[in-house]
């Protein structure tokens, strides 16, 4: 198989990022590029050399114009669930930016509905494919602190964003908390069996919504994980991974300022060995995507598998709005 052939659709923001990856990305042709702004494609037109590149408004006239293999979908949440069934439509895949979409139940309709597709949809979790993460999910599968039985997570940023990011009723939950969700999932090998969260506003955010958030999650063999998120904060901020504390019967791993240490029950440390990868970050997304369609499989983070990630937001959202302790499984199971 040649190269890969994509349509992104959306390069406003966070998507012109992506579109300098694309654009760059070897074993990816580029056949179009969407977006409803025309500062956008101009914009865009600054970076992109190659003259066959075409631009368009409309993503159904990019579809039928175009011969491509993926659409690349970098937008709001709210409009994926429209874009992805009509690049599956289409007879495309598709690949797109977290969330799944706007809220869970929209999230488990698309899925249900993809499966009347022969292409497939994957969201990217990048953080996944950080060298730290990697190094702590290889410590814990190497059995260095035994089974893991508690831990906690804590993210701490004073970010603002503008946009229809700040419409969010509950800021941190529905659009930082995925990834620290799914690291917990990739890390521990595990999904969450329940939640109890709570968020709330401080007197000086600057968001309508709440931007602060705590949950107690637990995960296959009653692993209990605590974690605690904020986008208001004062003082030192956490990376964009935050703050990790994973604990087992023969140690700890520790992941402060993206540095991971191993710490053993006799008191001595060491730093992880990081694995030396070929891709990291957004780049192994893509890839993944890629090696996917070659090798004729699921990527890793299809939205089958993704589902269960994005049911961990739900979860705590029901949870903030009920007061109360969610079943997780019972929640995926009422959704279907």
């Amino acid at each position: 198989m040649g190269s890969v052939k994509v349509i992104q659709i959306g390069i406003g923001g966070f998507g012109f990022s992506w579109l300098e990856i694309i654009n760059n990305f070897e074993g990816i042709d580029l056949l179009g590029v969407v977006d409803l702004d025309p500062q956008n494609i101009e914009k865009a037109k600054s970076i992109i050399t190659d003259s066959n590149v075409k631009f368009f408004h409309s993503h159904l006239e990019a579809f039928e114009e175009l011969e491509a293999d993926i659409a690349i979908i970098i937008t709001p949440p709210q409009t994926h669930k429209t874009l992805a069934l009509d690049a599956l439509k289409a007879n495309l895949h598709v690949f797109m930016e977290k969330p799944i979409t706007q809220d869970f139940h929209e999230a488990v309709d698309l899925l249900y509905q993809s499966r009347h597709f022969e292409k497939f949809i994957m969201i990217s979790q990048n953080y996944r494919w950080r060298p730290e993460i990697q190094a702590i999910k290889q410590c814990i599968e190497n059995g260095e602190i035994g089974a893991v039985e508690y831990g906690e997570w804590n993210f701490r940023r004073a970010t603002k964003f503008g946009g229809w990011r700040d419409e969010y009723k509950e800021i941190l939950i529905e659009d930082m908390s995925i990834h620290h969700f799914d690291m917990l999932r990739h890390i521990l090998g595990r999904d969450a069996t329940s939640i109890y969260a709570q968020s709330m506003r401080p007197s000086w955010s600057w968001f309508g919504g709440n931007p602060v958030a705590s949950a107690s999650i637990t995960f296959d063999d009653r692993i209990l994980i605590n974690y605690f998120g904020s986008w208001v904060t004062r003082g030192k901020e956490t990376s964009w991974n935050g703050e990790v504390r994973l604990v087992g019967e023969k140690g700890i791993i520790e992941l402060i300022d993206d540095v991971p240490i191993l710490t053993t029950i006799n008191g001595t440390n060491k730093q992880l060995q990081l694995p030396n990868l070929a891709y990291t970050d957004r780049e192994y997304s893509i890839n993944e995507m890629v090696e996917a369609i070659r090798e004729n499989r699921r990527p890793i983070t299809s939205i089958e598998d993704n589902i269960k990630s994005f049911l961990m937001v739900g979860g705590a959202l029901e949870s903030i709005n009920q007061g109360t302790v969610v079943d997780l499984r019972h929640l995926l199971k009422s959704a279907f």
